[in-house]
């Protein structure tokens, strides 16, 4: 019976390995199609709200249901902290930071530049306090089982490490003309810029992504 037991953990981890590669080769194989169009047919898709930044937020959806699926109801209690950075990454995607504050809940002017009335000032504090206590409960609950994870190649840890590198190679990669324009003085051609938005784009939808492998296969980590 244990060895039965044994053989299908160890089938349904292989299996999560065919899907961690599959997702990391269908990021770049949108990428390679995304070159061969017309810079028209590839700012059309890449757009705020156009197709990619919507199958993203599909993404994160996905992700939440998974979490539903897959995991035990006491697990998505005790790490609730889970679903709920799921949905600030998407409100993220969705713009909410911008669309819904004066300056930006992410944007030091928010705070610093007197632009902002005081009840919308309170509430932004209060929700960066709110947003640092759930990364804070990740870090603190979860950084060990995650080096564990990573120094065992686990498929969880893997996946989550992917989707962090995707998050700040994404985050660099944003406003990347303002940024060298601003801080190097450098201009970059139109192509090059349409480039960057490529990478971008594909690399936030891949965060999505590689959190659906990490819930999927943590399943049989658990």
């Amino acid at each position: 019976m244990n060895t039965s037991v044994k053989n299908l953990n160890s089938n349904i981890e292989s299996l999560s390995y065919i899907w961690l590669w599959a997702g990391i080769g269908l990021i770049f194989a949108i990428v390679g199609i995304l070159l061969l169009l017309g810079a028209d047919e590839q700012e059309g898709l890449l757009k705020e709200g156009g197709l990619f930044e919507t199958l993203t937020v599909f993404g994160y959806l996905a992700c939440i249901v998974l979490i539903c699926g897959f995991w035990p109801r006491q697990r998505i209690i005790a790490q609730w902290y889970f679903s709920i950075l799921i949905i600030l990454f998407m409100l993220r995607e969705l713009d909410y930071d911008k669309l819904h504050f004066t300056v930006g809940l992410l944007n030091a002017r928010q705070y610093t530049g007197g632009l902002v009335p005081l009840p919308e000032l309170i509430l932004s504090i209060l929700i960066v306090i709110a947003i640092l206590t759930v990364l804070t409960l990740i870090v603190t609950k979860e950084a060990r089982s995650f080096i564990n994870g990573l120094a065992a190649y686990r498929l969880s840890s893997l996946a989550i490490m992917i989707s962090l590198m995707l998050v700040f190679v994404t985050k660099a990669l944003d406003g990347l003309s303002r940024k060298l324009s601003t801080f190097l003085d450098l201009e970059i051609t139109q192509s090059f810029e349409l480039l960057a938005l490529t990478f971008e784009e594909i690399g936030e939808m891949g965060i999505p992504i590689m959190f659906a492998i990490a819930i999927m296969s943590s399943k049989s980590n658990s």
